[in-house]
């Protein structure tokens, strides 16, 4: 279940051709006023200061017009094209990962401890995210759920979902997310740029950018001793993905829910089976 509802969030265009794109707004104040240094001289820095960051955000948004225009089961659903939306908190390092997702019109929290291979969802999140699968299919979820009686009961306590797969919570750490753009090692991250960069401003904050193909852009912080990401852009199939970074090493840290709040797998089917429209 974790693997379908994370890439629900995370892989645009796919299974419900939604997009996890992002957009932010960077706190950090640049102190940046000298000329970008070569990519490949950086590279190396950039890669760094990401992977020993101790926690940041990231806030994603996109231009989702040709996605929804290519996939007719998105065309047919009445949402907001322009808003979808998922933030990530990354704390302790990475180990601890909080995802809050606006998308198709549904919104849910997602709370990951990787070394402990356990995550939290609201239980009233599960039944909104079974209404979008059946709205996707032509469906109504009240034909065969009690969808409001389950939320009544349901109210505000947490799914716990134990034992998760190291497989899959590897797809949460730092080095997964650095790998999905590409950025495998400090060549393979400067070969996707050009080299020559350009100093700018933006919200404030003194950056250097780096052009890319398909108005793909590197965004990184203008000081050479720590290079932070403060954006990205490029196309993911058909949707233009701008990811924009904050919170570097004060990202705010969510904590796991009271013992009192939270739902086993096995209370969650039980309370299904009690809302099934026979």
């Amino acid at each position: 279940m974790v693997t379908s509802l994370y890439s629900v969030a995370r892989r645009p265009g796919r299974t419900a051709g939604v997009g996890i794109a992002t957009a932010g707004l960077l706190v950090l104040t640049g102190c940046g006023d000298e000329d970008p240094p070569p990519l490949e001289d950086l590279a190396e820095d950039i890669l760094e200061s990401v992977e020993q960051a101790e926690s940041f955000t990231v806030l994603s948004d996109g231009d989702w017009d040709a996605a929804f225009a290519s996939d007719p089961m998105l065309d047919d659903m009445d949402v907001d094209e322009d808003d979808q939306e998922v933030l990530v908190h990354f704390t302790d390092g990475g180990d601890r990962v909080f995802m809050q997702a606006h998308v198709l019109d549904v919104e849910w929290d997602m709370l990951f401890l990787r070394s402990e291979g356990v995550a939290y969802m609201p239980v009233s999140a599960f039944v909104d995210l079974m209404e979008l699968g059946a709205e996707a299919e032509g469906d109504d979820i009240n034909s065969f759920i009690d969808a409001e009686g389950f939320r009544e009961e349901a109210g505000d306590r947490w799914l716990i979902i134990e034992d998760i797969p190291e497989s899959e919570m590897e797809e949460l750490e730092i080095d997964g997310l650095l790998n999905e753009y590409g950025f495998d090692d400090a060549p393979s991250l400067a070969e996707q740029y050009s080299s020559e960069g350009e100093l700018q401003e933006r919200d404030g904050t003194s950056v250097w950018v780096y052009d890319g193909e398909d108005e793909a852009e590197l965004v990184v912080l203008a000081d050479a001793d720590a290079p932070y990401f403060v954006e990205l852009s490029y196309y993911d199939d058909d949707a233009h993905v701008t990811e924009r970074y904050s919170n570097w090493n004060e990202a705010p840290e969510t904590e796991e829910p009271s013992e009192d709040d939270i739902m086993t797998e096995q209370e969650l089917e039980e309370l299904l089976m009690g809302h099934i429209v026979f």
